[in-house]
């Protein structure tokens, strides 16, 4: 009887935790997504603005 108390409780925490670590994780990932786009484009702004600027220094002289 104790045991199988014991048992439920652990199986009951468990599927909390691993609830849990599955909610965390998936966030993680959309977070981690979302970065990486956002990082993307930074880069990719970077690039053309100095692409840019450099023509229209090349232009200006």
């Amino acid at each position: 009887m104790v045991i199988g108390y014991w048992l439920l409780v652990i199986g009951h925490w468990s599927l909390i935790i691993g609830y849990w670590s599955l909610v965390i994780s998936h966030w993680s990932l959309v977070i981690g997504h979302w970065s990486l786009v956002i990082s993307h484009w930074s880069l990719v702004t970077g690039h053309w603005s100095l692409v840019i600027s450099h023509w229209s220094l090349v232009i200006g002289y």
